[in-house]
């Protein structure tokens, strides 16, 4: 067994993605007809580009929620973030991965 040192913030590190990248957002609300469309236009107002074809809706088992996946291309680390952040801020996401 060997020690590993953990990075000064006592964090493991992330691995580093290579840009341009293929990446899948994945947003959870309140089911509602327009949640898809609303989790595609948060993600394209940051990217650019969130084509309706490169998301995919799953429903809860119980119905009362929409995991809406949407696959877009990246070309930085900020941007990624910059999604993540606007994921955050907007009252209708209830959870993001």
């Amino acid at each position: 067994m060997t020690n590993r040192a953990l990075p000064a913030s006592g964090q493991p590190a992330h691995p580093t993605l290579d840009y341009p990248l293929r990446y899948t957002f994945k947003i959870m609300g309140l089911a509602a007809d327009d949640f898809a469309e609303h989790a595609r236009r948060l993600v394209a107002r940051v990217v650019g580009s969130a084509p309706a074809e490169d998301v995919v809706t799953r429903q809860s088992s119980g119905g009362k929620y929409h995991s809406v996946s949407v696959a877009v291309r990246l070309t930085s680390e900020d941007q990624r973030r910059a999604v993540y952040q606007a994921l955050w801020e907007d009252e209708r996401v209830v959870y993001y991965l």
